[in-house]
């Protein structure tokens, strides 16, 4: 098999596992800081549940108050440990008025560099188990691992607004 054959079958499978997530119901609230559940896919050969593989395209989702935005996964072992985590709410909390942050329920693999420009929408890893979401661009020295960043993030500070608030990260597109 050729490598584009085999991309085209890879993409292809991703696309009907976007599409299969549709129509799942994962509707889950708490009052907790961390809502965690389990993803799972189900093969169409014999209906079985099994997690999913790390060679996925990752596409990720972030609901703020209602508001979706669509989350470009970067293809590292650490985005791949995350979605594997979704979904997944978090009560994140503001920090120096540009990013929102909250404890992971398990860490992840890290690959961690100086981060130089932080940029609005960026959303990476600091330490192996504390997801930052930011909201603002600026300078930084510290070292992060990036896990994806915001496609549209033009709206995103206005929508985080001032203080904290709960996100749900999700694979779905519904």
């Amino acid at each position: 098999m050729t490598m584009n054959n085999h991309m085209i079958i890879m993409m292809a499978v991703g696309i009907l596992l976007t599409l299969s997530a549709c129509a799942d119901d994962q509707n889950g609230t708490s009052n907790s800081s961390i809502v965690h559940e389990s993803l799972t896919q189900k093969t169409s050969s014999n209906n079985t549940e099994q997690p999913i593989s790390e060679k996925e395209q990752v596409n990720m989702w972030m609901t703020i108050n209602g508001n979706r935005f669509e989350v470009m996964a970067e293809d590292s072992a650490t985005a791949h440990a995350f979605a594997a985590q979704l979904p997944l709410t978090l009560n994140m909390e503001d920090l120096h008025s540009n990013e929102k942050h909250a404890q992971l329920p398990n860490p992840l693999p890290t690959n961690a560099s100086r981060a130089n420009t932080i940029h609005n929408g960026d959303i990476m890893l600091y330490g192996s188990s504390t997801l930052v979401v930011f909201y603002k661009s600026f300078s930084s020295s510290y070292s992060y691992t990036r896990i994806g960043r915001v496609s549209q993030p033009d709206k995103l500070a206005d929508v985080l607004g001032q203080g904290n608030v709960q996100i749900k990260f999700s694979r779905e597109q519904h």
